[in-house]
């Protein structure tokens, strides 16, 4: 592992500042790796960068080590934001958002290693979203026939009602391919609410982190975040939320339904899954997420039903 300027630390999960976590777990050398936004717009002469943080039972973590540093010309400049990894044919592709230069859109782009804690090097020559768009929290999925998606958020700050959309990649990674296909617009949920950043003076109905699942039923689901209306939910925060939705033919392609409950309501969101060493499925996300700065990783443990996912009380 590669180690950069800062201090490689002990830590406790709770220790560790993090958003938008992800973890990947090496089942062949018993380790647990965690990435997710850390360094995401450098500080005074360093650039950003992933960190990635090691661990052998989800408390103990010893980082963060540099998982990927980008390379002088990189098209990405700031915003390096929610890495995730895969793993195809023996070696690791981590997509994550990135934000081009002056005139030049936020997207997700592919890196690659041959190890999964890194370093990664570009694998796409640029943004997998499509170049016009503002996008960001591509997540990839392989479906049953063998086809790549990216799964992507088409960002509020330019659509008003953010979507969520997927596009063909080739077989390589490199390139996405075809016209995006379109799973869900966020104005149409009944449990949504309108986020403003006062920044920009814009408002609209966010969409973030889409994740893939397939039941044991053969259902394909699709995790997501938002916000939530105040008095909605098991609390009634009215802050950040994971959201379920549905294809029942269990094709990126749908028809995709959107159903009312929440899978997780408590200020908490940007989830993804994971394998324990046990073979559980755990639910990794970020908890609190407000107020900012104060965000750690959260691990709960997930029931799988033949037709869904319910919290383990």
């Amino acid at each position: 592992m590669e180690k950069g300027f800062r201090s490689i630390k002990k830590l406790k999960t709770e220790e560790i500042y993090i958003r938008d976590p992800f973890v990947f777990t090496d089942h062949k050398r018993k380790v647990y790796y965690l990435f997710g936004t850390t360094f995401a717009d450098g500080c005074g002469d360093r650039e950003p960068q992933f960190d990635v943080f090691v661990s052998s039972n989800l408390e103990d973590w010893e980082g963060p080590y540099c998982a990927f540093i980008p390379p002088k010309g990189f098209w990405g400049v700031r915003h390096y934001w929610a890495p995730e990894v895969f793993e195809k044919d023996g070696f690791y592709y981590m997509f994550a958002s990135f934000k081009g230069g002056i005139g030049e859109r936020r997207g997700t782009g592919a890196l690659i290693s041959s190890c999964p804690a890194g370093p990664y090097k570009p694998h796409s020559p640029g943004p997998l979203t499509p170049k016009e768009w503002e996008c960001l929290d591509g997540t990839y999925y392989c479906d049953q026939e063998g086809q790549k998606w990216l799964v992507f958020c088409h960002e509020w700050t330019q659509e008003y009602e953010g979507k969520i959309k997927a596009i063909r990649l080739s077989e390589d990674l490199k390139q996405s391919r075809g016209e995006p296909v379109d799973i869900l617009n966020a104005a149409e949920m009944s449990w949504i609410r309108k986020f403003s950043d006062p920044r920009i003076e814009k408002s609209g109905f966010l969409t973030d982190a889409p994740f893939m699942y397939t039941t044991k039923s053969g259902e394909l689901l699709m995790l997501w975040s938002s916000y939530s209306v105040k008095d909605d939910g098991d609390i009634g925060s009215g802050g950040y939320t994971v959201a379920v939705a549905r294809s029942k033919s269990g094709k990126v392609e749908g028809p995709w339904t959107h159903g009312d409950d929440l899978l997780l309501d408590r200020n908490a969101g940007h989830s993804s899954l994971f394998r324990n060493m046990e073979g559980k499925l755990i639910l990794c996300t970020h908890y609190p997420d407000t107020p900012h700065g104060q965000e750690r990783p959260l691990f709960l443990e997930l029931n799988e039903l033949d037709n869904g996912l319910t919290l383990d009380s």
